[in-house]
């Protein structure tokens, strides 16, 4: 979909989704490559054989001696903050793919002070380099509301984990996020787990906007009933990067159509085994005529982030996605449909928005989603599935 194509009805809040971007979000994407195709390689293999198949809680089971270490404990009237890190399970499979400051994830709880119940997980959307959107606009209200208790994660490449000289969000490499993914894939599941450890019952996991992608990314590989509640998210990230407002905060002619250019670079993309990613990039560029970039672009982001590629959740009915009608970020024409790709999942409009006029007038309807899944799961599940 261009700009030129979008029905008159988008015009206001397609307005402020770029204004938005070009004022506020300025930084540049994916300035430096495609990535390391060693990299690229590992992840395709990992996503084949580990992430796609549900088994990334393998991965947890193979460092079991990872400790969780509490850095902090406040007591406040009616709540307990704490805050602690462990190192991240892909960090550890992975090594070279997160360097440095990127191994160690560090997370803030909120915490009833007497009885536990339910915790939700919430993840940083783009951008989101603290804690205080998610506290205030999500975990203080929603313990005050239902008793729930919320652990905010920082994401990789953002906050104390970006790497050094690397501007805010602007990821250098397209493979960052994948990498993003797939370690917040890992660590979700990991603090999950220590949760439910602790005694906390039903667990979910949420986030706005990429935040929301990625916390169905994690849910696809729970291997017990989740609460999700994605919002301004949807079922893929290929039209985000190749449509959508972010599109133009990706350097495709300047940086990856050159490096795709050099024939030594496009040999080693063609030697990662059964991805025949190039191939199909310029399958699609003889269709709609765009760069070859723009095309490989898509089929990476396909491949990496299309719910359709992973499991689905053990329960979608604990599932509830809030999407805006008018978003120009996050587009979902062409795409497929979340209660299609997981059957009992359910998706709420918000009517004449886009993205940005949600995320900053929407966070009651947010958290309304999160605890009507919760109370649904703590009706469905009363007590706590065994986990293995």
């Amino acid at each position: 979909m261009s700009f030129l194509a979008l029905p008159s009805s988008f015009t206001s809040s397609l307005s402020l989704d770029m204004a938005f971007r070009r004022i506020l979000v300025f930084s540049k994407l994916y300035t430096k490559s495609w990535g390391d195709p060693i990299v690229l390689r590992d992840l395709r293999e990992y996503w084949h054989q580990v992430m796609s198949q549900g088994k990334v809680i393998d991965i947890l089971d193979a460092y079991e001696k990872n400790p969780m270490i509490i850095s902090k404990t406040e007591s406040e009237a009616n709540a307990i903050i704490m805050e602690g890190h462990f190192q991240s399970p892909h960090a550890l499979e992975f090594p070279k793919h997160m360097p440095g400051p990127l191994q160690k994830a560090h997370w803030r709880g909120v915490f009833p002070k007497n009885e536990r119940k339910g915790l939700i997980l919430h993840l940083a959307g783009t951008g989101d380099h603290t804690y205080f959107r998610r506290e205030k606009g999500f975990v203080v209200d929603l313990l005050k509301e239902t008793g729930t208790a919320g652990i905010m994660l920082d994401n990789p490449f953002y906050a104390r984990r970006k790497p050094p000289n690397q501007f805010r969000s602007s990821l250098w490499n397209v493979s960052d996020l994948f990498v993003m993914g797939a370690a917040l894939m890992a660590e979700s599941l990991y603090l999950l787990r220590w949760a439910y450890a602790e005694g906390y019952w039903p667990l979910g996991i949420s986030g706005v906007s990429m935040g929301g992608h990625m916390a169905c990314l994690a849910a696809s590989n729970a291997v017990f009933p989740v609460v999700v509640a994605p919002c301004l998210s949807w079922t893929t990230a290929a039209p985000v990067f190749t449509s959508g407002a972010l599109s133009c905060a990706v350097p495709f002619d300047e940086v990856l159509q050159k490096q795709l250019n050099d024939p030594v670079y496009r040999e080693k993309l063609e030697a990662i085994p059964n991805s025949k990613w190039l191939d199909r990039a310029k399958a699609r560029q003889e269709e709609n005529k765009q760069s070859l970039a723009r095309n490989l672009m898509w089929v990476l982001m396909h491949d990496f982030t299309d719910l359709g590629q992973y499991p689905v959740p053990s329960d979608p009915s604990l599932v509830h996605s809030v999407v805006a009608e008018r978003d120009y970020y996050v587009l979902r024409e062409g795409t497929s449909h979340l209660t299609e790709l997981w059957r009992g999942a359910t998706v709420e409009m918000i009517p004449e928005r886009g993205h940005v006029s949600s995320y900053f007038a929407c966070h009651a309807k947010f958290r309304s989603a999160i605890a009507g899944r919760v109370e649904a799961a703590q009706s469905k599940y009363p007590k706590p599935i065994l986990l293995s």
